[in-house]
């Protein structure tokens, strides 16, 4: 008899209470069916932006007149109610379990992509050493092993310790990150999807992508499990 190990794996780590109302989860990932589809969606983003375009159409005005610079955003949850307090829970009280638990819910979303490498946004090895983990690089991890993406979180290094972005303007977060990333790939990348947990303002994946289109890299994807719903 042929034992699936990654589904018997995958049952152990999703097996449990539902995060949010603590009643059992049965094989819904540790989030019951009616908390899974209580959390904010987000419905017909803009393509480039991640929020809401007008109806019927997939890029809003505002990415028409001047589009980010990656090809691509994808983000299926609104950064609000209970969304909030599921990735704040994981960020700041290392509830790890929740990175495996959203991502196995999205990872769907990711399917028939055309990218090479999943890069997760990296942490100063100051804040890693302060937190003990980055929670880009559990979710990169997830999708990654999901999806059959490599994972590549050694290219991209945050070389200035910046201050939390969270509070600052757009302006702000922007001269905060300026020259704070470096890259330096093993490998040439073609096409990658830049993971995240939370995208704000977008700022940290433009001084992102700023050092990887420096280096060659053609076609730059975000990903995130959530948007907020403020662009500035």
């Amino acid at each position: 008899m042929k034992i699936n190990i990654r589904y018997f794996l995958d049952r152990i780590a999703n097996s449990g209470d539902c995060l949010l109302c603590e009643l059992p989860a049965g094989r819904h990932q540790n989030l019951c069916r009616h908390c899974w589809n209580s959390l904010p969606k987000l419905h017909n983003p803009c393509q480039l932006c991640g929020l809401p375009a007008p109806p019927a159409e997939r890029i809003c005005p505002r990415c028409r007149r001047k589009p980010p610079p990656w090809q691509s955003m994808i983000a299926p949850l609104v950064f609000t109610g209970d969304t909030r307090r599921l990735l704040l829970q994981l960020k700041f009280n290392e509830q790890l379990l929740i990175a495996n638990c959203l991502a196995s819910r999205i990872w769907p979303q990711f399917i028939g992509r055309d990218i090479e490498a999943l890069m997760p946004v990296p942490l100063h090895r100051e804040r890693l050493f302060e937190r003990g983990f980055n929670q880009s690089l559990l979710i990169a991890r997830q999708l990654g092993w999901r999806l059959g993406i490599p994972v590549d979180h050694r290219s991209l290094v945050r070389i200035r310790a910046t201050e939390a972005q969270s509070g600052l303007s757009r302006n702000q977060r922007r001269k905060n990150l300026s020259k704070a990333f470096l890259y330096q790939p093993r490998r040439k990348w073609r096409r990658i999807a830049l993971i995240d947990d939370v995208i704000t303002t977008g700022s940290t994946m433009e001084a992102c992508c700023r050092v990887l289109r420096a280096s060659g890299v053609e076609h730059i994807e975000t990903w995130s499990l959530a948007r907020t719903l403020k662009g500035d």
